[in-house]
This record gives structure tokens, sequence and C-alpha cells, in this order.
């Protein structure tokens, strides 16, 4: 019955490709603008649910890492101290070597300690980005012309957009499914037994919250892609809870999750939007009713539990 579950999701996320790749010739551009924002949302969330899901550390300083690839690019852009393909690349190793950083000290708390101490670190990093106006441009943001004029049309930028998070998923799957990974489950499952028999928990901890960190970043990144601003709030700790949403109603319990939840997620806040001012309020409600009725989410429609 797994493997015939397993199968089908797998059927369904090759056949969610086959559309993707075809989504530019067949959708307007607002559209395919949602889709691109949808997929910058799944590898976030993605590189999120590697704590909340994988490890049982919930993070609510995810942001930080998000908007420091953001302005890994945008700054290079505006004082002009590297191209953008260099900065592309640079953003994620910058931001996995700030959640280092953040990690070590983070992770000698635990819980609700712990997540209060990102939470700490994520509006740490967004005073910074609001206040170091020489540098940042403060909460004016910055916008421009940031990125090549292939990535601006809209076509050639969700095929770059769609490819890296393709990559970088994969990437994702491997880590998830490694030896690594099983070791991140047992931690999360019994952490007291994992110690004991043998397993370094907090370097496995420190490694998992460095890896996200860096695919955090690079979502922030490709956010710059299709947008072309960095501005305070992405290093918001409210930001930081949106993967977290997306992963909730995706079904943290799998990977391919955070995947559907950043889908529906992107599509219905864009329509409730356009609808009513109180959008927040009907995803909220949303998001209690996934809760309470279908607490493994999306992807339970689709046959149930995929990776736990």
């Amino acid at each position: 019955m797994t493997t015939m579950a397993t199968k089908a999701q797998s059927n369904l996320a090759s056949l969610a490709v086959l559309l993707l790749l075809a989504a530019p010739w067949l959708l307007p551009t607002s559209w395919l603008l949602v889709l691109e924002n949808a997929l910058v949302l799944a590898l976030f969330a993605a590189a999120t649910n590697l704590l909340v899901g994988w490890t049982g550390l919930v993070s609510f300083g995810q942001a930080a890492f998000y908007g420091i690839g953001a302005y890994t690019v945008a700054l290079a852009w505006l004082h002009g101290v590297a191209p953008f393909w260099l900065a592309f690349t640079a953003a994620p190793l910058i931001a996995a070597l700030v959640a280092f950083v953040t990690g070590a000290i983070a992770l000698r708390a635990r819980k609700l300690y712990f997540a209060l101490l990102t939470l700490a670190f994520s509006e740490l990093f967004n005073v910074l980005a609001d206040q170091l106006y020489d540098i940042t441009n403060g909460a004016n943001g910055i916008f421009g012309a940031m990125v090549p004029d292939l990535l601006v049309a809209p076509r050639p930028g969700f095929y770059f957009t769609l490819v890296v998070v393709i990559a970088a998923l994969t990437l994702l799957y491997r880590i998830a499914h490694s030896p690594f990974g099983l070791a991140l489950r047992a931690i999360r499952e019994r952490r007291v037994r994992a110690e004991a028999l043998g397993l370094a928990v907090f370097h496995h901890e420190l490694a998992a919250f460095t890896i996200s960190g860096a695919f955090c970043g690079l979502a922030g990144a490709l956010y710059v892609v299709h947008d072309q601003t960095a501005y305070p709030e992405l290093l918001n700790w409210v930001k930081s809870g949106e993967p977290v949403i997306v992963a909730v109603i995706g079904g943290i319990s799998s990977f391919t999750g955070p995947l559907w939840g950043a889908l529906f997620y992107q599509i219905a806040h864009d329509i409730l939007v356009a609808l009513t001012r109180d959008w927040q309020m009907a995803l909220g409600a949303l998001l209690l009713l996934v809760v309470l009725f279908r607490p493994g989410g999306i992807v339970s429609f689709f046959g149930g539990r995929e990776d736990h």
C-alpha cells in the first residue's frame, strides 16, 4: 500500500513538472509570476521543513537567511562589488555561514527557547537592514535592474527559476533520504536515545540548520530574480512563519508536502488578496481547518504519508 501511494505521488510530481515546463506557453504573464512565486516559496518551505519536519526543530528565524540571500544579490548590484552571477552563487554560501554561527548559538537552547532565539536573530537582522541606511537604503529597500536582461523576460526568468528550484529540491531530497537524514529523524523521535546510541546530536542539528540556511538563502536570491528588490521585511520573523504554514498545509511528514502547500498557498493568497482585505484571516482559518481535520496536509489526499 505504501509503495502504491509513493508511486502515485511520484507520478503526480512528474506530471507537475511537465505542466510547469508547459506553463510559460499556456498561461498569461500575471499567472506565470504567481507560479514563479510559488516555486521560490516551495524551496523556502522545503528548506525550512528539513528542520521542522525532519529534525523536529521549530525555527522562526529562517527568513533571516532568506533575506540575506536576497540582500547579497541586491547589495552587490547597488554597490557594484560583484556581477549578478557571482553574487547569486555567493548568496547561499553567505547564508550558510551566517546560519552556522546563528545555529551554534541558538542550538544551545531547546524547544521554545530555541524558537525564541531564532526569532530574536531574525529581528536583529531585520533591524540592521532597516537601520544601516548608507549600506542597505534602510526601509526604502533596494530596487532596480539588478539581474541580467535575459532573466527579466518572463519565460527565461521562469525557466531559470524552475531549473534552479528542481536542482535544489533534488539535492535536498537526497540529503533528507540519506543516512544523515535518517539520523535527523532519529533525533526528532528520540533525542536522548539517539545520543545514547552515539549520535553527535548537536553536530547533526547544526549541520541541518546550516544546510537549511543555505537553501533558504538560495530561495532569497531567486526572489530577486523575478522581483528585483530587497527590503527589511524579508528578514522579519513574520516572514519565517510563512514556510512553516506552507509546510503544515502541504504536510510536514512528507518531502513533497511543502511543495504542494506552496502552490496552494500562493494561489489562494493571490485570489484572496484580490477579493478581500481580510485575506490573512481567511488563510488563518484555512490553516486551522487543516490542523483540526487534515493534519496530514494536502499530501494525505494522495495516499497518506510518503516519508515517515
